[in-house]
């Protein structure tokens, strides 16, 4: 079944940070530079060495992720939204020659990724407005629930000669829909957080621009996006 739905939040006391509305610039910046919570950022490097070492479960991801990176011999990689930095890090760990670029839409984040990661290339990118960077495969981890259906698509047809991995932040059933309009009856000062989708509205959003295969990125479910654009595709 196709559903997109709001998906709400209960930050507890750094609810005075976020607002009534999460997908801002400044609410992440005030999450990820200002508060101490489980979203903050790092302020030095061998800080966050020490929270990867902390989160076995994003390794074991990250070592999904660059399999199949591996598989596709990926010299240069994406990251965008990459917020805090701890995958991306375990990716550096696994795989030292390759190029990432990071990104993120937060100034306030993006400064602090460039004081965590020196030796990366690290960019301030808005996806709802800037084109892709110049990689071989771009990786949006954990950033389907920051846009509308409209948003993504329109994102996506920026992307569609490009290669996307896509690790989603969940795959709503219609059990974990339920619990959500349940949530929002029963406790109040939550904050809207983006959007749940079903796995048949994850797969309508990429319909019209590329071919999609089903991964499993350890603990999240994923997909690999290739271009169906006729001019991506080498002839004889």
């Amino acid at each position: 079944m196709r559903i997109t739905m709001r998906h709400y939040f209960d930050f507890g006391a750094e609810r005075a940070l976020v607002g009534d509305e999460l997908g801002r610039p400044e609410a992440w910046d005030s999450l990820r530079v200002r508060s101490d919570g489980p979203f903050s950022m790092p302020e030095t490097r061998e800080a966050l060495d020490r929270v990867a070492d902390e989160q076995p479960k994003l390794a074991e991801r990250a070592r999904a992720i660059d399999a199949e990176l591996e598989q596709r011999q990926v010299a240069t990689l994406a990251s965008y939204g990459a917020g805090a930095g701890i995958l991306e890090i375990w990716l550096e760990r696994l795989r030292p020659e390759r190029k990432v670029f990071l990104t993120d839409y937060a100034p306030q984040t993006v400064e602090r990724l460039r004081t965590l990661f020196p030796e990366a290339g690290v960019a301030e990118h808005d996806l709802l407005r800037d084109p892709p960077l110049e990689a071989d495969v771009h990786l949006f981890h954990r950033l389907d629930t920051e846009f509308a259906d409209d948003e993504w698509r329109r994102l996506l047809e920026r992307f569609a000669s490009e290669t996307v991995f896509v690790v989603a932040t969940e795959v709503a059933t219609l059990t974990r829909l339920g619990a959500e309009l349940l949530g929002r009856v029963r406790r109040r000062g939550l904050s809207r957080a983006g959007w749940l989708r079903t796995r048949s509205a994850f797969e309508a959003l990429w319909e019209p621009t590329h071919d999609a295969t089903d991964v499993d990125f350890y603990d999240l479910q994923g997909w690999v996006l290739e271009s169906r654009r006729p001019n991506n595709i080498s002839g004889p």
